[in-house]
């Protein structure tokens, strides 16, 4: 598992997820890569079904926004609510959250 990391422009630190080719408030095109530090859960859903899955079983997901202001969609564990705060990782390719 590894942390989150978002990208943050060189030149006004903007960050974003993913990572942009042109910074949309000032236009540079120099990015850093950070760690992100946590989100709070915004919203939550459950995706009942998967279109040509046999084997599906529900799934939580949830818009999280990182402390710098990134919103995201990411799998959540089902004891995740809105409003609890969360570490991000990837995990196989996918975005995840964790309580802290």
């Amino acid at each position: 598992m590894d942390i989150l990391q978002v990208y943050k422009c060189a030149k006004c630190s903007k960050e974003a997820f993913p990572q942009k080719l042109i910074c949309n408030h000032c236009r540079s095109t120099d990015f850093i890569m950070i760690d992100s530090e946590y989100a709070i859960v915004e919203e939550t859903s459950i995706i009942r079904h998967m279109l040509g899955s046999k084997d599906w079983k529900p799934r939580k997901i949830g818009s999280v926004r990182t402390n710098k202001g990134v919103l995201l969609t990411v799998g959540l564990s089902d004891e995740i609510e809105s409003g609890d705060k969360v570490i991000l990782f990837q995990k196989d390719g996918a975005i995840l959250g964790r309580k802290e």
